[in-house]
């Protein structure tokens, strides 16, 4: 069995897996790599499913974990649940305990744990089943979209033979080819065309169909501001009507530009509390959905017109229409209101770093310095916490695919498993972590070493206020004493350089020179950590 799993990832396509090794799945990994396999191995398993997933987000594949039986298996959960919200093909390689002992210590109902997370579970009930069960399992997860669990038999069966090998067939098409409702189409461009400031918005569903250049090219036959969710952001870098992340974690120089709009079209996107503001951003706007996910159409808002497919066909068959009416384009990307917001945007990117002195940094500065010093071409992944709102604003990617916000479970601790994942996706370019103290020690402290391991070229940017920055606001915001969330961390500069990699302290004005230099000169191999000294009573809050 191990043999046939091995040549069957294989000729899958699969040629990146992450984990760590077991009883149940040591053997499988020994022989994936006999066969030309990739394996990078994490420290913990919840790392692991962290790493697939970042993997699959920046490749656009499906990514690959496997774990070991019961708590192995159990140590995953969290990240599945993070996966599973956001929409990530991937699936995780496991199997049950030995079955000739009835209570064994890491025996577990490993589906029932599973199918709490949302994820999907494919067990074969027969050994010979395992092949084509493990093809359904990599069929499901692209066409899903979530992770899947494979656990197969007893470990205890491994070696049995399972005949003779037959190649895996798997199909995953790239478009769902799904048939336009005209009626919905015509109540679209109606409001479209009645509409004197739309907002053309574009969702991670974009991103994942390929399609950004036909709802670009709707946009501007409108002269329409193009707008993107958080996970988009930066797909219209450089578009002179760009207005950025629409959301609490957007910019607030397009305040005023969203406030005036009276239509928002919206494609591959679901709308969600953030990027919506709790529906407060939409208020008193005409509303156009465009996905190819049926459970999305009014799950989190009413909407006035909502069209089931994909976002470039949609936009295709509204720029006809539009084109045949021979509707005006609205003109409202030329105004004043957005011709500001975009050029303040994009001044502040350009903005000078204060003279060098003894003045403590502020995290905008320190973050400002980093973006100047690192080349455009790089990979950006962000922690959860009170941090992650400004490497949001202050820092960019030439591509969606380069960009990993790791608070989609709203957990921390994510952020160096994600990277990890990101940067032996792309191991030519660097790769920005941007992470907390507190996240940092909570699941990224040991990860370190696995970058140092795999000789990645990452930069870690860790805003070390010292403690847990969101707790800390609510003790402070009560009147009470924070010191139950802070904490007298190591120095984490000197852990890292013990792990073997390099570390760099930054304090006040005068030390960012010194963190530019160390970022232009390091050894590409070799991850670097940048330890911010922060002061939590300054820190600004995440929205």
């Amino acid at each position: 069995m191990n043999d046939t799993i091995a040549r069957l990832l294989k000729d899958i396509g699969v040629a990146q897996m992450f984990g760590v090794i077991g009883d149940v799945n040591l053997f499988i990994v020994d022989r994936f790599m006999k066969e030309g396999g990739k394996y990078t191995s994490a420290t913990t398993e919840s790392a692991a499913v962290l790493m697939a997933s970042g993997w699959a987000q920046v490749t656009g594949k499906t990514g690959v974990a496997t774990v070991t039986c019961g708590p192995g298996l159990v140590n995953a959960l969290m990240p599945m649940v993070e996966a599973v919200k956001g929409h990530v093909p991937m699936v995780i390689v496991t199997g049950d305990s030995l079955s000739k002992f009835k209570y064994h210590p890491q025996s577990a109902s490993h589906r029932e744990f599973v199918l709490a997370t949302g994820a999907g579970y494919e067990a074969p009930r027969r050994i010979e089943d395992v092949p084509r069960d493990l093809v359904h399992a990599f069929q499901r997860a692209w066409a899903e979209r979530r992770p899947i669990v494979f656990n197969f038999p007893s470990y205890d069966l491994q070696w049995e033979d399972l005949g003779e090998y037959q190649p895996p067939r798997l199909q995953t098409p790239d478009r769902a080819g799904t048939q336009l409702d005209t009626e919905a189409l015509e109540l679209a461009v109606g409001i479209i065309a009645s509409s004197k400031r739309p907002i053309v918005l574009a969702g991670y569903g974009v991103v994942t169909s390929g399609q950004a250049d036909a709802v670009l090219k709707l946009a501007r036959r409108l002269d329409a501001p193009v707008m993107t969710t958080l996970r988009t952001k930066d797909l219209y870098r450089g578009e002179p009507n760009n207005l950025g992340v629409l959301g609490i974690s957007g910019r607030e120089e397009v305040t005023e530009a969203v406030g005036v709009s009276d239509c928002v079209i919206a494609f591959g996107a679901s709308l969600h509390m953030f990027t919506t503001a709790n529906g407060t951003l939409l208020a008193k706007k005409r509303l156009v959905m465009v996905t190819d996910d049926r459970s999305e159409i009014g799950r989190t808002m009413a909407v006035d017109a909502a069209i089931l497919g994909e976002p470039g066909a949609v936009a295709e068959r509204m720029l006809y229409w539009l084109d045949e009416a021979e509707i005006p384009s609205s003109q409202f990307a030329s105004e004043e209101v957005v011709t500001q917001a975009v050029a303040a945007i994009n001044a502040s990117y350009d903005a000078s770093l204060p003279a060098p002195s003894d003045a403590p940094i502020t995290i905008g500065q320190a973050l400002l310095a980093v973006e100047h010093a690192v080349q455009q071409q790089r990979l950006l992944v962000t922690d959860g916490g009170r941090f992650m709102r400004q490497p949001w604003q202050l820092m960019r990617v030439q591509h969606p695919r380069h960009f990993i916000a790791g608070n989609l479970f709203g957990a921390i601790g994510t952020g160096i498993g994600y990277a990890i994942g990101a940067a032996v996706a792309e191991r030519g370019l660097p790769t920005l972590a941007v992470v907390g103290d507190g996240g940092f020690m909570l699941g990224g402290l040991t990860e370190f070493h696995t970058a140092v391991r795999e000789k990645l070229d990452l930069i870690v940017v860790l805003c070390n206020d010292g403690g847990y920055g969101a707790e800390y606001l609510h003790f402070t915001d009560y009147g009470m004493d924070p010191s139950l969330a802070l904490f007298d961390w190591p120095e984490f500069s000197e852990v890292a350089s013990t792990m073997g990699g390099q570390g760099v302290i930054v304090r006040t004005l005068a030390d960012l020179g010194v963190m530019q230099e160390v970022i232009r000169s390091r050894s590409r191999g070799k991850p670097l950590l940048i330890d911010l000294k922060l002061d939590p009573a300054t820190m600004p809050r995440t929205f």
